[in-house]
Order: structure tokens, then sequence, then C-alpha cells
């Protein structure tokens, strides 16, 4: 059945999934005793916030597919059909955007994600639909060194062979055996959702006292209840900070600071952050993670994060691109690359001081640094024009005349 026939009704029986399957979704076993799945994992604010910052860093990026010429020269494509995936829409529910967020998290999440290809009648893509890993289970085709797709969805239960898939993985073993992230750093993982989980439990069964009244007397428990509510209704709660307080009758008051198993569990917190910033390959700082931030190295680790994080997922893309979306002519013919200049461009003085350089040594036109601007350009002939720095001149640096 194919994705034309997803609002037809047609009910089909839905495939068993694999033990691999199951056992990524229903979620690993720790040492802690819980159990390390997707949702558990996202339940994990860290956790949730890498994943989110790395997908999103990928789907604001433009995909541009060039048109090779001869000479080394590259021509933007707008109109081939991959460009239309990924400039206007991939599909009838989604925008390029938010497919692309939703198949790297499921990446991320899952050690891969699939989405159906649609084609028409020339054999070009025309849509591409996600599907959530849980709905599929991959087979190897007996005898051979390929991979066939069990789906069990909306549509219905159907095999897919990689000429019908677009595929984008993270690191596997082998290339049959998927493999995520989850499954590799399971017990660091599970230690992070264990540390949050003993937070909440500590909050919510836990008793702590701002501050304990004396009274240099025996008082007896009535007046003692009597005491507490009048303290509470004149000074407690967040509209009453910052009040003066009066005790009468020699009372005294003494606050009571934070206790070694209150340093202990912040501690462990922030080392599980500093944990699921490794798994997921990302600057601490970037989680709000600031103990030992300062102006430079955040500034630096943004920098890390755009080549060190999100550029290796750049390629994974562009690589998967090319070997799911483009038949092997196109492949000689076209090439894809992500347009990287939102995730590292500077502040404006930064900006505009590099725009400098290469205008003065001939590397940009004035109409050149317009577009990265987003400006439109001028119409005189001196806008695209290239300058030469006069000690670059042949007839400057005595070099022969050709």
């Amino acid at each position: 059945m194919g994705i034309i026939d997803r609002f037809l009704g047609r009910r089909e029986t839905r495939a068993a999934p694999t033990s691999w399957d199951l056992l990524g979704q229903l979620g690993f076993p720790t040492l802690t005793g819980g159990l390390v799945s997707p949702a558990v994992v996202e339940g994990n604010a860290a956790a949730f916030s890498a994943i989110t910052i790395i997908s999103e860093a990928v789907a604001m990026l433009p995909l541009l597919v060039y048109r090779k010429e001869a000479g080394g020269v590259r021509e933007a494509e707008a109109s081939h059909p991959v460009a239309r995936l990924f400039t206007e829409a991939p599909n009838e529910l989604q925008t390029p955007a938010e497919f692309i967020a939703t198949m790297q998290a499921n990446c991320l999440l899952h050690g891969y994600a699939v989405a159906e290809i649609e084609r028409n009648g020339n054999g070009h893509p025309a849509a591409i639909w996600p599907i959530h890993p849980g709905q599929v289970s991959l087979e190897r085709i007996p005898g051979t060194r390929r991979i066939r797709f069990e789906v069990s969805d909306e549509v219905g239960t159907r095999r897919l062979l990689p000429g019908e898939v677009f595929i984008l993985r993270d690191r596997w073993d082998d290339p049959f055996t998927p493999r995520s992230r989850l499954d590799r750093a399971r017990e660091a993982l599970g230690g992070a959702v264990a540390t949050e989980r003993f937070a909440a439990a500590t909050w919510r069964n836990g008793a702590r006292l701002s501050g304990i009244v004396t009274h240099p007397e025996q008082i007896g428990p009535e007046a003692a209840k009597t005491l507490r509510e009048s303290l509470q209704a004149l000074y407690g709660g967040s509209e009453n900070a910052g009040k003066i307080g009066v005790l009468e009758e020699g009372m005294q008051w003494k606050e009571v600071s934070a206790t070694p198993h209150d340093a202990e569990l912040s501690e462990a917190r922030r080392l599980a952050v500093l944990e699921v910033a490794r798994i997921f390959n990302i600057p601490a700082p970037l989680l709000n993670e600031l103990s030992n931030a300062n102006y430079s190295n955040v500034v630096e680790m943004r920098r890390q994060f755009a080549a060190g994080t999100v550029q290796p997922w750049l390629v994974r893309w562009e690589q998967a691109i090319m070997r799911d979306l483009f038949s092997e002519a196109g492949r000689r013919s076209h090439e894809v690359e992500f347009d990287t200049d939102l995730l590292v461009r500077a502040d404006i003085l930064t900006r505009f001081q590099a725009y400098r350089i290469g205008r003065e040594v001939g590397v940009y036109s004035a109409n050149d640094l317009r577009r990265f601007e987003n400006l439109n350009p001028r119409t005189d002939a001196e806008a695209d024009a290239y300058l030469s720095p006069l000690n670059m001149n042949r007839e400057q640096t005595g070099a022969p005349k050709e």
C-alpha cells in the first residue's frame, strides 16, 4: 500500500515488532533499577534540552541543491525536486523545519530515523513522510547485504526496500543493527534520570525548616501552635518576603541553613547535566550549566557546538540525501549542502570586520555582502566588481605580464 492510500481507510494487521524494537521502546535496564527509554530520557530536563538544541540547530539551516558545471562551478537549482522538498514542503502536514527536527530527534533517541519516499511518475521524490521508529522493524534480506523495513503505521502494514526509504543513522556497530545512544550510555542516562527522581522524591517526602523560633520559657503545645500560625500568617509566603519582623517576650529567630545533604544533591544534579552533555556531544554551557563559564569560553564553546556537534550531523544529512533521494545520474550532476551562515554568524561588529577584509582582498563584491545581510543588490556597475589590492597587481610587483 502506498502513501497515496493514506486516507482511504484500508485496514491491515500490524506487524509484530522484533525483540530489539520492543527493548528499545520499553526501555533498557540499568543498575539504578529503572529503565532507560526514549520517553523516560526526554523527561530529563538536560537530555530534553540537548535533543531540542541539536534538532532545532539543524532544522533552521537552509539546504541548497547545486548543479555541478564545468570547471568546478556550482549553480544553485531551487527548482530541483529535492530542493523543493526542503524549501517548500516535504509532505502535506509538515514544514521543512518540522520534518528535519522530527527526524533529527528520532535519530538521537532511537539511533536512526526513517521516512517513506513518495515518488511521482518520473521517479522523482514528491514527498517524504517520517515514520516513528517504534512502527518500524529492520530486517536483513536473507542471503544479501540489504535491509528491508517492516512498517506498521496508520497507512497499514507493508515492506519497504531501501529505494523507498530515506534513513538517517547515528553510529551503528555494523550496517544492519541499530544502536542508540540510550543503549550505549544507559548507565549514565539512568543515573541522570535517577538523580532527578531522587530530587523530586526529596521535595515530596522530605521535611525542611526555614528557621526556628525559640522562647526562653516552656509555653506548651497550644501556645506554640498559635505562635507558629501567627508568624506564618505575618511573614510566610512570597507575598510577605522582605517584611520586618518583631519578636516579643525574649524570643529569638534562628535560620536553618542548607545541609550537607542538600549540597551533595545539588552537586549530583550538576554532574548529571555534564554526563548528558558528554553523551550528546554538546557544550555544557548550552544546557545552562554555567558554573565554570565566562564570556570568552562561552563564545568559544558556541564555535565548538557548530563545528563539533552540528557539522557532523549536517554531513550525515547531506550524504543520506544524496544516497536516498538522488538517482545515480543525479549524484554525478548535483550535490547538496546546508548553508551554515545562520549557525556561525558572529555579532554585527565581528561580522562587518570580516566583510571589510573579504571585500578588500577581493573575495566578495559589494552585492555579495548585501546578499549576506538579506539586502537588495545595488544596480551600479561597481557593486559587482571585485577589488584587487595594489600590492597584488602585476604592475606593482614587477611580475611579467601575460
